[in-house]
């Protein structure tokens, strides 16, 4: 264990708004990933956040070390003009965290992705889960991406925790007791950013 903390690493522009905190169980500081957000680093942090019926891609530059995560809800949306609930779908997550590498330097074709959530948290009741999994499986093969790593489906949340410097992606599902938290917390997310009734045909949960 380290004996004494290091200064919080300074955040990469554009993302000044998500605060790091110490994780003593990784020695270093964690920035955690929102429904709907996504965060790039190139330091000696973890990116974590936790995962039901939604998909995080993580993506690696190996080359430049430096590494990102996205998390999203819904696979796409069919609305025109979606203002800032865009964040929420795959596509646009998707585009965002690339776009954000190919910025700082990154070339496409040296980005290793994993991928992973997608779980069928109310079996029976949504197929949100599937279509999440449906979409980025398709995604990524349009757009020739290199899959290193995937664990998709099943019925459990998932704990996804992501070292940029590193590409490593670690996974930890949950147990089911969780189950519901997630769920109100997705659901209360979705809530949120709506900020009119949601007229896409997709239903969360």
């Amino acid at each position: 264990m380290l004996a004494t903390k290091p200064p919080a690493p300074k955040p990469m522009r554009g993302f000044e708004h998500m605060r790091a905190f110490w994780e003593p169980k990784w020695e270093c500081y964690a920035i955690k990933v929102q429904p709907g957000a996504f965060c790039i680093s190139k330091e000696k942090v973890v990116l974590t956040t936790v995962l039901g019926s939604c998909i995080s891609a993580c993506i690696y530059d190996p080359e430049l070390k430096i590494g990102g995560m996205n998390h999203f809800m819904l696979p796409t949306s069919n609305m025109k003009d979606d203002g800032g609930r865009s964040m929420r779908y795959g596509l646009f997550a998707m585009e965002q965290l690339i776009n954000g590498l190919l910025r700082l330097g990154s070339r496409r074709e040296s980005l290793q992705v994993k991928l992973t959530g997608g779980g069928d948290m109310m079996q029976g009741i949504t197929s949100i889960g599937q279509q999440n999994i449906e979409f980025i499986k398709d995604y990524v093969t349009a757009e020739q991406l290199r899959v290193l790593a995937a664990d998709f489906g099943g019925d459990q949340a998932r704990k996804v925790a992501f070292f940029p410097q590193e590409g490593r992606m670690l996974v930890n599902r949950m147990d089911h007791r969780d189950d519901q938290r997630l769920i109100e917390e997705e659901r209360s997310y979705r809530q949120d950013v709506d900020c009119h009734l949601d007229d896409s045909d997709v239903e969360l949960f």
